[in-house]
């Protein structure tokens, strides 16, 4: 038997859909910094010293990635609702940046355009 879905159950399926797609482009960005650290690392010129303040700053950035990447992995395990999604997709936004590159921060400036459009 067939039931009937509201209008409005749609609309909020598929507003949950879309939060749930942007948290993923999150990590997803957060995988490309922390791959892309990784990279600079293995390239760092060498020898280096205890205060090269650039190759710590770099190995800084990668813990930092790693530690929050393992935060979104634990929260994949559980089931989120919208205004969890929500929350967490504001507190990526106003955190520190994770990488000096243009594409986060367009990245970050797109999410907060769509979250003001979708009325949070």
């Amino acid at each position: 038997m067939r039931t009937a879905t509201s209008p409005r159950a749609i609309d909020r399926e598929e507003e949950l859909a879309a939060l749930k797609s942007l948290w993923k482009e999150i990590r997803d960005d957060l995988k490309r910094n922390k791959q892309a650290i990784g990279e600079e690392i293995r390239n760092y010129p060498t020898p280096i010293t205890r205060c090269d303040a650039q190759f710590n700053h770099l190995y800084e950035g990668q813990a930092r990635l790693a530690r929050e990447l393992d935060r979104i992995a634990a929260l994949a395990e559980k089931s989120l609702k919208r205004g969890d999604y929500v929350e967490l997709i504001e507190r990526f936004i106003a955190s520190a940046p994770y990488a000096d590159d243009a594409t986060e921060q367009r990245l970050r400036s797109r999410l907060k355009s769509e979250l003001s459009a979708a009325g949070k």
